[in-house]
Formats: C-alpha cells, structure tokens, sequence
C-alpha cells in the first residue's frame, strides 16, 4: 500500500543479521537515516549472578523511517549488519508499519525508563499447567527454555517425572 502523498514519511521495518541488530542501527544511523530499535532492560545470568542488560526487544528487528522520494534506499540494503527490508503482498515490496505501533511502543518504551522486565514468563520450579494439546489440563513444574520456540516442563505420569518439550504458549501459571 502506498501512501497518500510520495514524499510522505513512514516507518519500515528492517531485519538485521543475527546478533547485529546494534551493528546495523549504528551503520544506519551513521548514514543519517532515522532508525528505531525498541530496547527491553532484562534480566539475564552472567557468572553465577543476576545482572540487567539492555538489548533489543525485537530480536533481528528494527525500525527506519522513510521518504519515498527524498531518501535514497538504495544503501540500506548493503549496511554492514541489515540483511533487508521485510517484504509483503504479491510485489514483494516493503510495506509501511504503523506510524502508531511506532509512537506506541516508543511511548512504552519511555514510560517503563530504567524498570527491568524480565522476558522470560516462566523460571525454574515455576508450577504450569499445560493448555493445549495431549497434555491439556496437567500440571507440570517448568526447567528452562530450551531454544526460543520450546521450554522443557517435568511431569509426574505413572509416578515418574517424565520430561516435556512444549511451547510456552501452550503454557499459563498455575
């Protein structure tokens, strides 16, 4: 969908090269172009101890705000660090987000400041039930997360802890 007016700005979205995402609005930014990286303070294990640390909310995701006419596009796609732009519909074009998700997330962002937020909605020993799938209804003790799309759950079946991977979202405290 194009906008109304050619010359109007709007913000795109852009995928980096794994673990870059900092590479690549640093490079972007260095080349003037106005980006966004919405940034998360969490909470992560480093020698033995809890320690906050800032990184992308959006793994491999950021934000560019665009003119269609007066902005040249042509180097973003070679930035050290972008991989390219995230593409939709029949053109395989780049489509404009929001210019409200932008201004949301931004204004989140402001409000929470410093306050750290841990990502991680289960921790080890944390009672779960299952609610999807062969499991529905059972309760189970989270372990870990095993990958970013599977967390491992023990669970008491013929009085033996059996081991489950399942997806976190088919998951809910119990």
């Amino acid at each position: 969908m194009l906008p109304d007016s050619a010359s109007e700005r709007r913000w795109y979205l852009l995928t980096s090269k794994p673990h870059n995402d900092e590479v690549a609005e640093e490079n972007l930014l260095n080349q003037d172009y106005e980006i966004y990286r919405p940034l998360a303070q969490r909470l992560r294990k480093h020698r033995g101890k809890m320690v906050k640390k800032t990184e992308s909310l959006f793994p491999r995701y950021l934000f560019i705000h665009l003119d269609q006419l007066n902005n040249n596009w042509a180097p973003i796609r070679s930035t050290r660090g972008v991989q390219n732009f995230v593409r939709f519909g029949r053109e395989n074009m780049p489509s404009p987000v929001l210019d409200l998700l932008v201004r949301t997330l931004q204004e989140n962002e402001r409000l929470l400041g410093e306050r750290v937020i841990d990502l991680d909605r289960f921790h080890n020993g944390d009672q779960v039930l299952i609610t999807e799938g062969p499991f529905k209804g059972l309760l189970g003790v989270f372990k870990n997360y095993d990958g970013e799309q599977r967390a491992i759950v023990m669970l008491e079946i013929l009085h033996k802890q059996t081991r489950l991977g399942i997806s976190p979202a088919n998951l809910m405290a119990a």
